[in-house]
Formats: C-alpha cells, sequence, structure tokens
C-alpha cells in the first residue's frame, strides 16, 4: 500500500476483522496475509509521511514489524509470509535508497543481500552497536541517526549500546530490557511523534520491569506533536535529528 498513511482507509478491515477473526473462530480461521507499506516523512506533506506504527501495535493479533535495511527486510517478510498471522511490515522511503531522494536525505544502505533462502525470525531485536553507558533503542532513519549520534559520543567516552528491535508487536523485551538492566539507562528514538508513540511503551515497561536498574529517568527523542510539513526546513524542525539524540543521551548520563 502507497503509503502507510492510507491505511486508515481500511481501519475496520485491519483491526476489526484480520487482528480478530482467527481469536473469534477458536483457530479455526487463519490470516495469513502480509501488508506492507513505506512510512516517513520525506517532504510529501502531513498526509504521506506519517509513522502510524502506534496506532497497530495497540492491536492484539497483529503483528508488527519495521526493518531497517536490506538484509533483515529479506528475511523477516520471508518469515511474515510463513506466520498464519496478520503481519504490517513498515519501510521508511528514505531507506529505499537515495536515488531520487537525496534533497530530503535518503541514505545510500547497499549492502549484500544473500539470494540463498534465509530467515529472520519476528519479535527478535538486533544489537547493531555494543555499548556499557547508555542503551540506545530506534528504527529506520532514526536508527542511522541514533548510530551516528553515538559515534559522536563515543568520542566523549560515552559508549550507547544502539538496539534495532526490528519487531515492535510482539517486542523482544529480553534483548532490549537486558541491555538496559547493563547500562541502568535508556533513550527510545523514534520518528512518530511524542505522544503515544510506541515508544512510550518501551518506556512504561523500562519502568515497570527495570525500576530498580535504572540511574536516571527514561528519554524519548520523537517528532514534535504536528502534522509533518512539506516545506523542508519545516520538516527537518520537527523530526529528530542527530543533535536532539545526542543532547537526551548527555542528559540521560549526566
Amino acid at each position: 500500500v502507497q503509503y502507510a498513511d492510507f491505511l486508515f482507509e481500511c481501519m475496520d478491515e485491519l483491526v476489526n476483522q484480520a487482528a480478530k477473526l482467527r481469536y473469534m473462530s477458536g483457530g479455526k480461521i487463519r490470516v495469513p496475509m502480509v501488508m506492507r507499506a513505506p512510512v516517513g516523512a520525506t517532504t510529501r506533506g502531513a498526509q504521506h509521511g506519517q509513522c502510524p506504527e502506534s496506532y497497530f501495535v495497540h492491536v492484539p493479533g497483529l503483528k508488527v514489524v519495521a526493518p531497517s535495511d536490506a538484509y533483515h527486510a529479506k528475511g523477516i517478510l520471508k518469515s511474515a509470509i510463513r506466520d498464519d498471522n496478520p503481519v504490517l511490515v513498515f519501510e521508511h522511503k528514505l531507506l529505499y535508497g537515495s536515488k531520487g531522494r537525496e534533497a530530503a536525505g535518503g541514505l545510500d544502505l547497499t549492502a549484500e543481500v544473500p539470494a540463498d533462502e534465509y530467515l529472520v525470525p519476528i519479535g527478535k531485536a538486533v544489537i547493531k552497536r555494543p555499548g556499557a553507558d547508555v542503551t540506545l533503542v530506534a528504527t529506520h532513519v532514526s536508527l542511522y541517526r541514533s548510530l551516528a549520534a553515538a559515534d559522536l559520543l563515543a568520542r566523549d567516552g560515552i559508549e550507547c549500546e544502539v538496539i534495532d528491535p526490528l519487531t515492535l508487536l510482539p517486542l523482544d523485551g529480553d534483548t532490549i530490557f537486558g541491555s538496559v538492566r547493563r547500562t541502568g539507562r535508556l533513550v527510545v528514538v523514534h520518528e512518530d511523534s511524542l505522544t503515544g508513540g510506541w515508544g512510550a511503551e518501551i518506556a512504561a515497561r523500562a519502568a515497570d520491569e527495570c525500576l530498580s536498574y535504572l540511574d536516571g529517568p527514561v528519554k524519548r527523542v520523537a517528532s514534535k506533536d504536528a502534522p509533518a510539513p512539506a516545506a523542508p526546513v519545516l520538516e527537518q524542525a520537527v523530526l529528530p535529528q542527530v543533535a536532539d539524540i545526542v543532547a537526551a543521551v548527555r542528559e540521560a548520563v549526566a
């Protein structure tokens, strides 16, 4: 579906039908459906630049994945196709390649993708960079901005453990909160707006499961609570930037 914004046109079919039929039928009805949709702001304006993952993370019966590179995208898409439950696969437009998207910040993430069969499991996060001082959890473009922020912070001796959850529902709590227990600090970064974003759920679970390990408050870095502007300079002002992540980490470790 081009774009994820248009999924709001079929919310009843997704939320009241696809997500619930297997449960309501006692397992007799399967819904092996995969819905792919691009997300993210790319100077296309308020109706073509949203990150609606949090709407669907709230729905029992759905699975929600958010791959951030081609290798994991292929493997997790194959796992989604083999799943008997409805799976939403959200992919950021700027991660499709930089050609034609340079002005909007498109990334060239050309990487080796095996032609052979392989699967990436749904519900398993990936540690992209190990670190001992703070846990950074981020998806999509925010993942790469978090990695860039981690490089800058490392110059000052602050080592960030950067985690790509890959799956938002079900969430890999073992990897994420295991990291938080080691580092004692947590910063969650996503392009979705701050209020009600999926980062709020991770923050709440961290408070519930890791409170005695936390050395400071959980920080969230997200888009401002505003529709995505079409003007590039305004869009950049709304979206979370590398500098915002660096500032949040410095506050967390202060």
